[in-house]
């Protein structure tokens, strides 16, 4: 078979995928392990009821376990250019809350919506034999474990 078979196609193409996987993977690991702070993009001004619920639930659940954090209004004029900059990492504007990390270095990833959140609390709940058996499972400890309130 030459290089350029249909077969070595389909095959470079899925090594190409893989370790673009393993890198997402790798990516992702190291996001929950490294030392982070929590951002939450809020809106006090939000009329919106399900936003609105969703971004007090999120709010107690970090307080109650404990996760440092802090929040960006994108209502307030103030932070307009910090609010901007998160809607530029997301990709979505005028949807709250959202969910970011930032980093020692000062970059900042997006961890997700309320969904994301949300998913993380249903984890805490899960037997700790089907988390062994499942350790690629995303959890709020391994998430929010490396979480702190300044660098």
């Amino acid at each position: 078979m030459s290089d350029l078979s249909p077969r070595r196609r389909i095959t470079n193409r899925k090594d190409k995928l893989v370790r673009r996987y393993q890198d997402h993977r790798s990516h992702q690991i190291s996001m929950m392990s490294d030392p982070k702070k929590l951002v939450c993009l809020i809106s006090r001004g939000c009329h919106d009821r399900t936003q609105s619920s969703n971004q007090s639930k999120a709010q107690d659940w970090f307080t109650a376990r404990a996760v440092p954090y802090s929040t960006v209004d994108g209502m307030d004029l103030a932070q307009r250019e910090i609010r901007n900059k998160l809607f530029e990492i997301s990709g979505v504007r005028g949807n709250y809350p959202q969910f970011f990390f930032e980093f020692q270095d000062g970059t900042i990833n997006f961890l997700g919506n309320f969904a994301k959140i949300d998913d993380l609390n249903e984890t805490n709940n899960l037997p700790s034999d089907v988390l062994a058996q499942h350790p690629e499972l995303e959890t709020w400890d391994k998430m929010f474990g490396s979480v702190v309130e300044s660098f």
